[in-house]
């Protein structure tokens, strides 16, 4: 493939199908997957997966006050981070809702903050409000750095393969990131283990993306022409053996992903929580939010609902009792005593009497637990105790879950 195509063009190649992320009239195409979904999917869990990330974007700081600056804006404790250090945030506005979910990525000459590519010119036009005699210089660096993932047990072999360095050290160090040369690139790599195996993020420099994309699917055992068997026996033995022999990782897909990051519990924000969420309800608050440091944006709402004790609402797990699956958007209702046999097949329609409680986020089916509905869902407070029962419209009938915890890779 010549190195002057675009990651567009290998990706159709290798058989990419997209799917519009975005507000319409500006939305970004993101991969859906590559034709092979369950071979996406068991990478992620037995191999590597690599995944570009369009969706995400880059607001670079500079100058002597930026760190002040930051933590006196984001959720997270700034103000102590060394050099090399990486910490998730939440920036709120004044009412102490979610504007952006942050990866910050402290540095010794800069800070990068890392988020959703549609939060960015909110977050830089508040930023630049806020503003006044701080030495500090703001860049909107999404079109300077392009965004990998690897998801995997073998993320860590691929780096070290295409690496000069080792990276060994980073998965006995999360909450970090490092520069290594990875295809003679300079790229930012740190941990992320969202799909509850090892992950790393990459930001890699864009008029280098295509040469290290490359790299990393060669050096993963992926082919972009495969020869056939039955043109050319010779070859595709040949091909084979050296599947066999390597990593037999992929380019993998936003579906295989989405069913992964269920699995492990991680919520996304646009997806699971969004603009009108407050921190206590997205169920990563103590990954997100720091309760010792000073002032910030929003904090009086966020330190006033501490002391409450309770959000109205929080996002909870819901284990499925059969194979229905319901889909984002479905309301979950209370389950009655008489609506203890209710199923897909027999139930009936939501009436008056279920009481609506909750709404579905996301879900998927895990091939990991045997082929069962996995769902997340935002329940009123009271009603998001473990093993509350409720009911849920799916495929025509109502099906009775279980609440959880985010977590379904270990079964509750």
């Amino acid at each position: 493939m010549p190195r002057s195509q675009s990651l567009h063009d290998i990706q159709l190649h290798s058989g990419a199908e997209f799917i519009d992320y975005g507000p319409a009239g500006g939305s970004v195409e993101v991969t859906q997957g590559f034709g092979h979904y369950e071979a996406e999917y068991a990478a992620i869990r037995q191999r590597v997966g690599l995944m570009h990330l369009p969706q995400r974007a880059v607001l670079r700081f500079t100058g002597d006050d930026r760190q002040d600056f930051l933590h006196r804006m984001l959720t997270q404790e700034v103000k102590g981070l060394k050099g090399g250090s990486t910490v998730r945030a939440f920036q709120l506005n004044q009412k102490g809702r979610i504007v952006a979910d942050i990866i910050i990525h402290h540095g010794d000459i800069d800070t990068w903050l890392e988020m959703d590519r549609f939060d960015l010119p909110a977050v830089k036009e508040m930023y630049e409000s806020h503003l006044f005699a701080d030495d500090v210089v703001i860049e909107d660096w999404t079109e300077e750095r392009t965004a990998f993932a690897l998801h995997g047990p073998l993320s860590e072999n691929l780096l070290r393969l295409v690496g000069e360095e080792d990276p060994k050290r980073m998965a006995e160090m999360p909450g970090t990131h490092h520069v290594l040369t990875l295809a003679g690139v300079k790229v930012t790599v740190y941990r992320q283990d969202t799909c509850g195996v090892s992950g790393f993020g990459l930001w890699v420099p864009s008029g280098k993306a295509v040469e290290v994309y490359q790299a990393l699917l060669s050096a993963s055992g992926f082919e972009l022409d495969q020869p056939d068997a039955q043109t050319d026996p010779q070859a595709a033995a040949e091909f084979a053996q050296r599947r066999r022999a390597g990593l037999r990782g992929r380019p993998i897909g936003w579906a295989a992903f989405n069913t992964a990051r269920i699995e492990a519990g991680s919520p996304i924000f646009h997806v699971d929580f969004g603009h009108d969420s407050i921190p206590a309800e997205t169920g990563v608050l103590d990954e997100a939010v720091s309760f010792i440091k000073g002032c910030y944006l929003g904090q009086e709402i966020v330190a006033r609902m501490q002391s409450l004790g309770h959000p109205k609402r929080l996002l909870v797990g819901l284990q499925i009792q059969g194979d229905e699956l319901p889909v984002a958007g479905a309301q979950v209702t209370e389950s009655a005593d008489d609506d203890a046999g209710a199923t897909g097949d027999n139930a009936n329609t939501p009436t008056a009497t279920h009481k609506v409680i909750g709404g579905v986020t996301s879900s998927a089916i895990s091939p990991l637990l045997g082929h069962k509905p996995m769902v997340f869902a935002v329940m009123k407070w009271g009603k998001h105790t473990p093993g509350t029962c409720v009911l849920i419209p799916a495929e025509g009938g109502l099906v009775r879950a279980k609440v959880q915890g985010l977590r379904f890779l270990d079964p509750p």
